[in-house]
């Protein structure tokens, strides 16, 4: 894996040698840039995610997250955008969001890429109806090799690819690295981290921890303008059949079928035993170069409050500028 090992230790000595978490997004700009360009990479990080155990056994989430990095300073992952069956480019994946004190530097390694949307810092309008207002900052493509930079607080919206995309996220808190960072990246805090979580936060402290309680982080396009979602809700997990079509997918669209001994080898481990007969049928196709088709699960798209249009979004920036009515005077 010497390629992770190369990256990894360039964006290490990035984040602790920089005056801030800014500068360091900002100089890990070349890193991002030349790991985009890079096949090998990504071959080794979809190697090490097939070698993991239950890789193969995963329920299904409309974008595949293949985790790369995780320490104090910074997060990494690799995500496989799957595009909808229709090969529609004008609905949202998701609901308009943003990441509260989290920066977000991404860059477009394999396939076209997705239409990429930034608004400002949603300000309320009218708490009592979860109104908010927020201005569009850009909305730009994101095609290979380009890196993006979504700041803290800044909501963002990606639209659906055309085609298979893969995108490397480099996640890192904007606040300077304390204990508290090194203390959430234990291996036995991370393995029980939901679990963890909810006590945390049912005990009062998830303040002083600095964990992100989600609140207000998700917002959706009205005829009145943006309204809030209180709570995140995610996505419903899809069955492990669209799991392994979506991944056998990425495998193949990127040239990587070589990879094929290690996903027997796993599954010679008993590492997708219930879905035997599935799994021999896709390696067969890696290696007769039987094209696989990517799944989105029922689920996952056609999503009240996540899934919506680019006009719809447009409506909803119109309606901020037209003129709110004079609130009727007390009795």
């Amino acid at each position: 894996m010497g390629r992770i090992k190369k990256y990894v230790t360039a964006l290490d000595a990035v984040f602790k040698g920089a005056r801030d978490k800014h500068e360091a997004n900002r100089l890990s700009r070349p890193v991002l840039e030349e790991m985009s360009g890079d096949a090998g990479f990504l071959s080794e990080v979809l190697e090490r995610h097939l070698r993991a155990p239950g890789a193969l056994a995963a329920r299904h989430y409309p974008v595949l997250g293949l985790n790369v990095e995780l320490n104090a300073y910074y997060g990494l992952v690799a995500n496989c955008w799957i595009p909808l069956p229709g090969r529609e480019t004008d609905i949202s994946t998701k609901s308009i969001h943003h990441h509260g004190n989290m920066l977000l530097s991404t860059v477009t390694a394999f396939g076209p890429g997705y239409e990429h949307w930034t608004f400002t810092k949603p300000e309320p309008v009218d708490e009592a109806a979860e109104l908010y207002e927020m201005r569009l900052i850009e909305r730009a493509p994101h095609p290979r090799h380009h890196v993006a930079f979504v700041d803290s607080y800044v909501a963002h919206l990606p639209f659906y690819p055309p085609e298979t995309s893969v995108t490397y996220a480099l996640w890192s808190n904007r606040f300077p690295v304390t204990w508290k960072d090194h203390v959430k990246r234990l291996p036995a805090l991370q393995k029980n981290s939901a679990r963890l979580r909810q006590l945390a936060v049912r005990a009062g402290l998830a303040r002083r921890l600095d964990l992100k309680v989600v609140e207000y982080f998700d917002f959706y396009p009205t005829p009145e303008g943006f309204r809030g979602i209180r709570e995140r809700t995610e996505f419903e997990l899809g069955p492990n059949e669209d799991h392994l079509y979506s991944l056998f997918h990425v495998v193949q669209a990127t040239g990587n079928e070589r990879l094929a001994p290690v996903i027997e080898e796993q599954f010679a481990r008993g590492g997708a035993a219930e879905s035997a007969p599935l799994v021999g049928r896709l390696l067969e196709d890696l290696r007769r170069g039987r094209p696989v088709e990517s799944r989105l699960s029922p689920t996952h798209y056609g999503v009240e409050r996540a899934n919506f249009t680019r006009g719809e979004v447009e409506a909803s920036l119109a309606a901020q500028a037209a003129p709110r009515p004079a609130a009727a005077p007390a009795a």
